[in-house]
């Protein structure tokens, strides 16, 4: 009778929920964008991520923003992260594209000898538990080691002071090679593998390419992480796929339900 009351309370425990995050960058040209943005609709809409997250989002009074042009198409809601004041013309940054309960929101700028660029977050309600989505482009002009420190150091601030103690990711671009971009943000972990500084076989010299599109997730919160490529199948003449970005799948194993009370 023991083992049966086991085996049933195992069995009636839920399922940990499982969130999908899409990092992209859309096409930057606008003919290739308006060719190609019918078909990049459908290949989002099949994917069905959570959040889609795009970097390097432009617009203009002649150019409205692409990713929200997606969001209305896919019914995600949508949020521009810029530094750039409304009365800027062209004003650049990120999107966040949720279908997920967003409970709170906000945003935050990162410093850096006079570059300035803006950061996000979202609490969602995934299933009933909570998480917190952090979006962020650390990648300055002119790629300066001490510009990616300080707005490393800001958005981990940052994280520190509005977490509430959630689980919490970071969904963005990195031009820091991996070895710096984990030891910059301490507690998060890289979707791609293997975050130790990477050597060449021949030269045995640390690899300093960028680290590029990604998903930093807290490894006490979050397992069974897998990515798969996002890209958007030849059409026509076109020779080669066009890369759009990765696919992040999680499985949430910390956080309390949305609804419980505060601590």
């Amino acid at each position: 009778m023991a083992l049966f009351a086991l085996s049933f309370a195992v069995a009636a425990e839920p399922a940990t929920p499982v969130l999908r995050i899409a990092s992209l960058r859309l096409p930057q040209d606008s003919a290739q964008w308006n060719q190609q943005r019918e078909r990049i609709q459908a290949l989002l809409a099949d994917l069905r991520a959570d959040v889609i997250a795009v970097q390097d989002v432009q617009q203009s009074p002649d150019a409205p923003n692409p990713a929200c042009w997606l969001a209305t198409r896919l019914r995600y809601s949508c949020d521009f992260i810029t530094a750039d004041p409304p009365s800027h013309a062209q004003r650049r940054g990120s999107a966040v594209l949720a279908g997920l309960d967003v409970l709170e929101d906000g945003i935050t700028l990162l410093h850096g000898q006079g570059q300035l660029t803006a950061a996000g977050m979202q609490r969602a309600r995934l299933d009933r538990k909570v998480v917190n989505i952090y979006i962020a482009r650390i990648a300055p002009d002119g790629n300066d080691e001490e510009v990616r420190a300080q707005q490393a150091a800001d958005l981990l601030a940052w994280i520190g002071a509005t977490d509430a103690d959630q689980p919490s990711l970071v969904v963005g671009e990195f031009s820091a090679p991996t070895d710096e971009l984990v030891r910059q943000l301490p507690g998060f972990q890289p979707a791609r593998r293997n975050p130790s500084a990477r050597r060449t076989a021949a030269s045995g010299a640390a690899d300093v390419r960028p680290h590029g599109l990604d998903v930093l997730y807290q490894v006490r919160s979050f397992a069974d992480v897998a990515q798969q490529t996002v890209e958007l199948a030849p059409a026509g003449q076109e020779p080669v796929p066009l890369a759009l970005g990765v696919m992040t799948t999680l499985r949430l194993i910390g956080g309390v339900a949305a609804d419980s009370p505060a601590p």
